[in-house]
């Protein structure tokens, strides 16, 4: 191996380690990416069972393989007028620090690869919802995905209350 091929080498594996997945998904129009370490599956919502006295972003839980498992709308969470209907909807179950929610989303897309230089930090959004679950813009040649902050969801869904 020549000392050309050494240094594109070692540039290249650098560049592979500096490298975060993401499950893009879209809600509405938009875009949005969650690192695939804290994506456990993705499925399809059969039956929610609604719970009462929960905030109105908690569509229920559903039993998952028999862990019972809160299903988020993600949509409602950041302040959309409307539930996503859930039979069109798909659930992308996340498991952080051995805690499941299940995040309703209008479709999942692919899985995305992003450098750290094509993460940018997410602009102040003021006090939104939504300001607060982007942990940075994904940009890539012209478009932008919404990097969702997991650790943060988890948290409104814990504390949350109506």
């Amino acid at each position: 191996m020549s000392v050309g091929a050494e240094v594109m080498d070692a540039v290249y594996g650098e560049a592979e380690r500096a490298r975060r997945e993401f499950l893009t998904c879209k809600l509405g129009e938009e875009v949005y990416g969650i690192d695939i370490l804290k994506v456990q599956e993705i499925r399809e919502i059969d039956r929610v069972t609604r719970i009462p006295h929960v905030a109105r972003f908690v569509r229920g839980v559903i039993n998952l393989r028999g862990a019972i498992v809160p299903v988020v709308d993600l949509g409602l969470m950041f302040g959309f007028a409307d539930p996503l209907p859930t039979e069109k909807a798909s659930a992308i179950v996340l498991n952080v620090d051995r805690r499941l929610v299940g995040l309703v989303v209008s479709s999942v897309s692919d899985v995305i690869a992003l450098a750290e230089e094509e993460i940018l930090p997410a602009p102040e959004l003021g006090g939104r919802a939504i300001g607060a679950a982007i942990a940075g813009i994904g940009t890539r040649d012209s478009e932008s995905v919404m990097l969702l902050d997991v650790d943060h969801l988890m948290r409104r869904v814990r504390e949350e209350r109506e």
